[in-house]
Protein backbone atom coordinates (compact mmCIF):
# COMPACT_ATOMS: atom_id res chain seq x y z
CA UNK A 1 0.00 0.00 0.00
CA UNK A 2 1.24 3.48 -0.85
CA UNK A 3 1.60 5.77 2.15
CA UNK A 4 0.41 8.90 0.36
CA UNK A 5 0.61 11.02 3.50
CA UNK A 6 4.36 10.46 3.55
CA UNK A 7 4.76 11.65 -0.05
CA UNK A 8 4.91 15.19 -1.37
CA UNK A 9 3.32 17.30 -4.10
CA UNK A 10 3.78 20.97 -5.00
CA UNK A 11 1.50 21.91 -2.11
CA UNK A 12 2.70 19.57 0.60
CA UNK A 13 1.34 16.17 1.55
CA UNK A 14 0.09 13.90 -1.24
CA UNK A 15 -2.67 12.37 0.89
CA UNK A 16 -5.40 13.98 -1.26
CA UNK A 17 -4.01 12.68 -4.57
CA UNK A 18 -5.82 9.29 -4.60
CA UNK A 19 -9.19 11.07 -4.39
CA UNK A 20 -8.19 13.41 -7.24
CA UNK A 21 -7.02 10.46 -9.34
CA UNK A 22 -10.28 8.62 -8.72
CA UNK A 23 -12.28 11.66 -9.82
CA UNK A 24 -10.08 12.02 -12.90
CA UNK A 25 -10.55 8.36 -13.80
CA UNK A 26 -14.33 8.85 -13.69
CA UNK A 27 -14.21 12.12 -15.65
CA UNK A 28 -11.86 11.01 -18.44
CA UNK A 29 -9.99 13.72 -20.36
CA UNK A 30 -12.92 16.15 -20.49
CA UNK A 31 -12.74 17.80 -17.05
CA UNK A 32 -9.96 20.29 -17.83
CA UNK A 33 -10.24 22.04 -14.48
CA UNK A 34 -9.68 18.75 -12.63
CA UNK A 35 -6.70 17.85 -14.80
CA UNK A 36 -5.24 21.33 -14.33
CA UNK A 37 -5.43 20.71 -10.59
CA UNK A 38 -3.62 17.40 -10.94
CA UNK A 39 -0.96 18.98 -13.15
CA UNK A 40 -0.52 21.74 -10.58
CA UNK A 41 0.00 19.21 -7.78
CA UNK A 42 2.13 16.66 -9.64
CA UNK A 43 4.01 18.48 -12.40
CA UNK A 44 3.98 22.14 -11.41
CA UNK A 45 5.87 24.08 -14.10
CA UNK A 46 7.78 20.89 -14.88
CA UNK A 47 8.74 20.18 -11.27
CA UNK A 48 7.98 16.70 -9.94
CA UNK A 49 7.72 15.23 -6.46
CA UNK A 50 7.65 11.86 -4.72
CA UNK A 51 3.86 11.86 -5.05
CA UNK A 52 4.17 12.45 -8.79
CA UNK A 53 5.90 9.12 -9.34
CA UNK A 54 3.46 7.30 -7.09
CA UNK A 55 0.66 8.49 -9.39
CA UNK A 56 2.19 6.83 -12.47
CA UNK A 57 0.44 3.43 -12.04
CA UNK A 58 -3.00 5.09 -11.88
CA UNK A 59 -2.19 7.35 -14.84
CA UNK A 60 -1.00 4.37 -16.88
CA UNK A 61 -4.16 2.44 -16.05
CA UNK A 62 -6.34 5.36 -17.15
CA UNK A 63 -4.36 5.69 -20.37
CA UNK A 64 -4.75 2.02 -21.24
CA UNK A 65 -8.48 2.05 -20.50
CA UNK A 66 -9.16 5.22 -22.52
CA UNK A 67 -10.52 4.72 -26.00
CA UNK A 68 -8.01 5.54 -28.78
CA UNK A 69 -7.69 9.33 -29.05
CA UNK A 70 -5.25 12.00 -30.13
CA UNK A 71 -5.28 13.39 -26.59
CA UNK A 72 -5.46 11.52 -23.29
CA UNK A 73 -4.92 13.78 -20.29
CA UNK A 74 -3.59 10.95 -18.10
CA UNK A 75 -1.04 9.95 -20.73
CA UNK A 76 0.30 13.47 -21.17
CA UNK A 77 0.55 14.03 -17.43
CA UNK A 78 2.50 10.77 -17.10
CA UNK A 79 4.77 11.94 -19.94
CA UNK A 80 5.36 15.29 -18.23
CA UNK A 81 6.26 13.58 -14.96
CA UNK A 82 8.72 11.08 -16.41
CA UNK A 83 10.30 13.63 -18.77
CA UNK A 84 10.96 16.22 -16.05
CA UNK A 85 14.56 17.32 -15.55
CA UNK A 86 13.79 18.02 -11.91
CA UNK A 87 14.13 14.37 -10.97
CA UNK A 88 13.47 13.12 -7.45
CA UNK A 89 16.11 10.42 -7.04
CA UNK A 90 18.02 8.61 -9.75
CA UNK A 91 16.38 8.91 -13.19
CA UNK A 92 17.42 5.41 -14.24
CA UNK A 93 16.10 3.90 -11.01
CA UNK A 94 12.78 5.71 -11.39
CA UNK A 95 12.35 4.45 -14.95
CA UNK A 96 13.28 0.94 -13.88
CA UNK A 97 10.84 0.97 -10.95
CA UNK A 98 7.95 2.05 -13.15
CA UNK A 99 9.07 0.17 -16.25
CA UNK A 100 5.82 -1.75 -16.73
CA UNK A 101 3.71 1.40 -16.46
CA UNK A 102 5.98 3.29 -18.87
CA UNK A 103 5.82 0.41 -21.36
CA UNK A 104 2.01 0.54 -21.19
CA UNK A 105 2.02 4.30 -21.74
CA UNK A 106 4.48 3.94 -24.61
CA UNK A 107 2.20 1.48 -26.38
CA UNK A 108 -0.76 3.87 -26.03
CA UNK A 109 1.27 6.88 -27.23
CA UNK A 110 2.53 4.98 -30.27
CA UNK A 111 -0.94 3.65 -31.10
CA UNK A 112 -2.57 7.07 -30.84
CA UNK A 113 0.00 9.17 -32.71
CA UNK A 114 -1.61 8.61 -36.15
CA UNK A 115 -4.93 9.87 -34.74
CA UNK A 116 -3.68 13.45 -34.27
CA UNK A 117 -6.24 15.87 -35.69
CA UNK A 118 -3.64 18.49 -36.67
CA UNK A 119 0.07 19.28 -36.44
CA UNK A 120 -0.24 20.69 -32.92
CA UNK A 121 -1.72 17.50 -31.52
CA UNK A 122 0.81 15.46 -33.52
CA UNK A 123 3.74 17.36 -32.00
CA UNK A 124 2.39 16.96 -28.47
CA UNK A 125 1.84 13.28 -29.16
CA UNK A 126 5.35 12.91 -30.55
CA UNK A 127 6.83 14.65 -27.51
CA UNK A 128 4.89 12.32 -25.19
CA UNK A 129 6.17 9.33 -27.14
CA UNK A 130 9.73 10.60 -26.67
CA UNK A 131 9.14 10.83 -22.92
CA UNK A 132 8.32 7.15 -22.74
CA UNK A 133 11.32 6.33 -24.97
CA UNK A 134 13.64 8.55 -22.89
CA UNK A 135 14.28 10.55 -26.04
CA UNK A 136 16.78 13.05 -24.67
CA UNK A 137 16.05 16.75 -25.14
CA UNK A 138 13.12 15.96 -27.45
CA UNK A 139 10.92 14.72 -24.61
CA UNK A 140 10.74 18.34 -23.43
CA UNK A 141 11.61 20.60 -26.36
CA UNK A 142 9.62 19.43 -29.38
CA UNK A 143 6.70 21.72 -28.57
CA UNK A 144 8.80 24.69 -29.70
CA UNK A 145 7.64 23.67 -33.19
CA UNK A 146 4.12 24.65 -32.16
CA UNK A 147 5.22 28.14 -31.17
CA UNK A 148 7.44 28.58 -34.21
CA UNK A 149 10.46 29.60 -32.17
CA UNK A 150 12.88 28.18 -29.63
CA UNK A 151 14.88 29.87 -26.88
CA UNK A 152 18.59 29.11 -27.12
CA UNK A 153 21.70 29.94 -25.15
CA UNK A 154 25.05 30.09 -26.89
CA UNK A 155 27.24 27.29 -25.46
CA UNK A 156 30.33 29.52 -25.85
CA UNK A 157 29.34 32.98 -24.58
CA UNK A 158 26.01 32.27 -22.83
CA UNK A 159 24.20 34.88 -24.95
CA UNK A 160 20.43 34.44 -25.03
CA UNK A 161 19.39 33.64 -28.59
CA UNK A 162 16.19 32.90 -30.48
CA UNK A 163 15.64 30.38 -33.24
CA UNK A 164 12.89 31.53 -35.62
CA UNK A 165 11.29 28.54 -37.30
CA UNK A 166 8.36 30.42 -38.81
CA UNK A 167 10.26 31.82 -41.78
CA UNK A 168 11.23 30.16 -45.05
CA UNK A 169 14.89 29.97 -44.03
CA UNK A 170 15.10 29.68 -40.20
CA UNK A 171 17.65 31.93 -38.52
CA UNK A 172 19.16 32.51 -35.09
CA UNK A 173 19.10 36.03 -33.71
CA UNK A 174 20.63 37.62 -30.62
CA UNK A 175 20.10 40.87 -28.78
CA UNK A 176 20.69 42.85 -31.98
CA UNK A 177 17.66 42.24 -34.16
CA UNK A 178 19.50 43.30 -37.30
CA UNK A 179 22.11 40.55 -36.92
CA UNK A 180 21.13 36.93 -37.46
CA UNK A 181 22.82 33.68 -38.42
CA UNK A 182 21.58 31.11 -40.89
CA UNK A 183 20.72 27.57 -39.77
CA UNK A 184 22.11 24.58 -41.63
CA UNK A 185 19.53 21.78 -41.50
CA UNK A 186 20.61 18.27 -40.61
CA UNK A 187 19.26 15.11 -42.20
CA UNK A 188 19.76 12.71 -39.27
CA UNK A 189 20.85 9.10 -39.41
CA UNK A 190 17.86 6.78 -39.55
CA UNK A 191 19.09 4.91 -36.47
CA UNK A 192 19.19 8.06 -34.30
CA UNK A 193 16.43 9.50 -32.13
CA UNK A 194 16.23 12.42 -34.55
CA UNK A 195 15.96 9.99 -37.45
CA UNK A 196 13.04 8.27 -35.74
CA UNK A 197 11.28 11.60 -35.20
CA UNK A 198 11.68 12.60 -38.83
CA UNK A 199 10.53 9.19 -40.05
CA UNK A 200 7.41 9.37 -37.86
CA UNK A 201 6.56 12.85 -39.20
CA UNK A 202 6.94 11.65 -42.77
CA UNK A 203 5.09 8.36 -42.34
CA UNK A 204 2.20 10.16 -40.63
CA UNK A 205 1.88 12.67 -43.49
CA UNK A 206 3.01 15.75 -41.53
CA UNK A 207 4.97 17.64 -44.22
CA UNK A 208 5.24 20.91 -42.27
CA UNK A 209 6.63 19.16 -39.19
CA UNK A 210 8.96 17.07 -41.37
CA UNK A 211 10.24 20.22 -43.08
CA UNK A 212 11.00 22.02 -39.79
CA UNK A 213 12.60 19.17 -37.87
CA UNK A 214 15.94 19.18 -39.79
CA UNK A 215 16.42 22.84 -38.80
CA UNK A 216 15.73 21.98 -35.17
CA UNK A 217 18.39 19.26 -35.46
CA UNK A 218 20.78 21.52 -37.34
CA UNK A 219 23.70 23.85 -36.69
CA UNK A 220 24.23 27.60 -36.61
CA UNK A 221 26.61 30.16 -35.15
CA UNK A 222 26.19 32.73 -32.46
CA UNK A 223 25.42 36.20 -33.89
CA UNK A 224 27.36 37.72 -30.97
CA UNK A 225 30.55 35.65 -30.59
CA UNK A 226 30.33 33.87 -34.00
CA UNK A 227 31.15 30.45 -32.53
CA UNK A 228 29.40 27.50 -34.23
CA UNK A 229 27.05 25.24 -32.26
CA UNK A 230 24.42 22.58 -32.73
CA UNK A 231 20.83 23.69 -32.11
CA UNK A 232 20.03 20.77 -29.74
CA UNK A 233 23.01 21.64 -27.52
CA UNK A 234 21.77 25.23 -27.12
CA UNK A 235 18.09 24.59 -26.32
CA UNK A 236 16.98 25.91 -22.95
Amino acid sequence: MTDWAALQTAYGSAEGIPALLARAAAAGSDDQELWNELYSHLCHQGTVYSGSYAALPALAQMSVRHEPSDYIAALHLAAGIIASNDVVGDRTAVRRRYGRELDECHAVAEQNLPLARDDTYFIYGLQALMAFEDGGVWQLQLDCLIHGEAALQCPSCDEDLLLDLDIAEPRVSGSSDDVAAAVTPLEPRASSIEGRLLALARSNDRPVVAAELPYLFGTSSCPECHEPFSIPSALV
